[in-house]
């Protein structure tokens, strides 16, 4: 699967980051949750609770 859009949405305070390229690492503006890896990995960091998956996959062909 390759990765089109790695996002998550903090339940906590609403904001919506993205990381864009690999070791992107961005926190949301509270400081509850974090978003890593780019199109190449899904990080996530905090409480599994404190965000919704916003990420984007896709199949490759072989």
């Amino acid at each position: 699967m390759k990765i089109i859009k790695n996002a998550i949405k903090c339940k906590k305070c609403g904001e919506t980051i993205e990381s864009c390229t690999v070791h992107d690492f961005k926190f949301c503006s509270c400081g509850s949750c974090a978003v890593d890896g780019g199109h190449e990995y899904l990080r996530r960091c905090g409480n599994p609770e404190d965000w919704e998956e916003l990420y984007e996959t896709k199949e490759e062909c072989r």
